[in-house]
């Protein structure tokens, strides 16, 4: 079956492609990615603003008031804010930290209320404390910590989605007809392309590089589009229903509420039994006490709340991963030169020898193995073209970023490593930075729901929390210097 795939791969390479059945298909993609586009900012979650008043507290659990505030996303704070809920209803007692330890202490009790009945998702957290309770003394909060990719934090998510969908609040993001639109044109894309490589098999593969180069870029992107696709009709991404949004509004308004009662550095260890208010704080994440006391799971990379402007709002965070994002604009314009000039000529010789204009010598030495000579210089010829692009794109963004920069003023939201925010397989995330430090940086300040994190080296790192004027250049992201407000950094 191996050889057969192997084998069709070939034939479909074989033949020089077809460069109008190229075009189309790359046309036909870019509309589908385009239709996807379109689709992802409709179906996102809304920003609901709260409610006047915030009345009683609502009876939804507060891991649903953590989805609901979240943008339909459980975060790590709601696992804490179930914990500390079942504190507040006597299922669970929380301790201070001992002296040589700075974390919290759990243990499991027998006070609840008589008839107080545990949901699916806030048994799963009790049976999760049980199962470490194995001596009389309290768990340290660093025993019941859980991975956010591990299957125990999927099956919490899914009992809590379950939860809230039952109770009309969310819904499924994408609607199996809105799907359809992108899917068809990429499909349709995918069959013009296989139309277009069975193109002149009397044209060299030396002469016809650049558009093999092509017909492989277009079909990545064919399948990377697919990916995303298949990735949002088989997951479960999820929005509020209108009955959602209008719970959220007046979530929001207790969120307001908790903050002016000065609920954020309260300890989780401090509460009282019959008071559930801190765990509705720590689900609309206010409760910042709670969570040193109680780092349960890692806090969502891409959403945070900020208070910078003076209203209290959710942003989103992203890490850019494009080409040469993070290098010093010099460095970045002069490698991308050198790494370009250096595809040309490998390009040019390659060529020539694949033609048998070079390299003479290795020719009449392997008389007979002049078809694999030719055919490895080919070879050669077309990877060659892969360094002359990234060069141009890398050098490009260097000249936009030499004299160009950008400063900002705020809140560091996020301090991540690349190797916990890149989209790549854990084996290979960790093999990413080796010994050099990057940092990605992303800072608020105040004046836009989206935040672009840059990347900073150890100089000008800023840890994740502290107030910030931030300078990066705008294309490439690299932090040209940091400085913690208040402060005054010598050069």
């Amino acid at each position: 079956m191996l050889i057969g795939m192997m084998g069709l791969g070939w034939d479909a390479f074989a033949a020089a492609p077809n460069t109008s059945g190229l075009v189309i298909s790359a046309l036909l993609l870019a509309i589908g990615a385009g239709a996807l586009w379109y689709g992802e900012q409709h179906v996102a979650p809304k920003r609901p603003q709260r409610a006047g008043t915030s009345g009683a507290l609502r009876r939804e659990s507060p891991a649903v008031v953590n989805m609901l505030t979240n943008d339909a996303t459980l975060t790590a704070s709601g696992l804490r804010a179930t914990v500390i809920d079942l504190a507040a209803r006597g299922w669970l007692r929380l301790l201070p930290p001992l002296d040589d330890d700075d974390l919290g202490r759990v243990r499991p009790a027998a006070t609840a209320y008589e008839g107080d009945a545990l949901l699916p998702h806030e048994r799963l957290v009790l049976q999760h404390v049980m199962a470490r309770f194995t001596t009389d003394r309290a768990i340290p909060a660093r025993f019941l910590a859980v991975d956010i990719r591990g299957s125990w934090w999927r099956r919490f998510r899914f009992l809590v989605a379950d939860d809230a969908q039952s109770a009309g609040l969310i819904t499924r993001r994408w609607p199996m007809q809105l799907l359809a639109i992108p899917g068809g044109i990429v499909l349709l894309s995918a069959l013009v392309w296989w139309a277009s490589v069975g193109g002149d098999t009397e044209v060299a593969v030396v002469d016809s590089a650049e558009r093999r180069l092509w017909a492989v870029a277009i079909l990545i992107g064919i399948v990377a589009l697919g990916y995303r696709v298949v990735r949002h009709a088989v997951g479960r991404p999820l929005t509020h229903t209108e009955a959602g949004l209008a719970a959220t509004q007046q979530w929001l308004a207790v969120r307001q509420r908790l903050v002016e009662g000065d609920f954020g550095q309260m300890a989780a260890s401090s509460l009282e039994v019959g008071d559930r208010r801190l765990a509705y704080a720590s689900a609309t994440c206010v409760a910042e006490g709670a969570a040193v006391e109680f780092p349960l799971a890692r806090e969502d990379h891409h959403r945070a709340w900020s208070s910078v402007g003076g209203e209290a709002r959710l942003v989103r965070v992203k890490y850019p991963i494009r080409l040469g994002y993070g290098l010093h604009p010099v460095a970045a314009l002069v490698g991308g030169v050198i790494a370009s000039f250096v595809g040309l000529s490998l390009r040019r010789f390659f060529s020539d020898t694949a033609r048998g204009d070079s390299l003479d010598s290795l020719y009449e030495r392997f008389p007979e193995q002049d078809w694999l000579v030719a055919d490895l210089a080919t070879g050669l010829t077309v990877l060659s073209i892969l360094p002359i692009v990234v060069g141009m794109i890398v050098a490009i963004s260097g000249a936009a970023d030499v004299f160009s920069t950008i400063e900002r003023t705020g809140v560091v939201l996020r301090a991540r490593r690349p190797a916990e925010v890149a989209p790549l397989p854990r084996f290979i995330r960790k093999r990413i930075e080796r010994d050099r430090y990057s940092l990605f940086v992303a800072v608020d300040d105040g004046t836009q729901g989206t935040v672009y994190a840059w990347r900073a080296d150890e100089r000008n790192a800023i840890p994740q929390g502290a107030n910030a004027t931030v300078r990066a250049s705008p294309v490439l992201g690299y932090v040209r210097r940091a400085t913690p407000v208040g402060h005054i950094l010598g050069d």
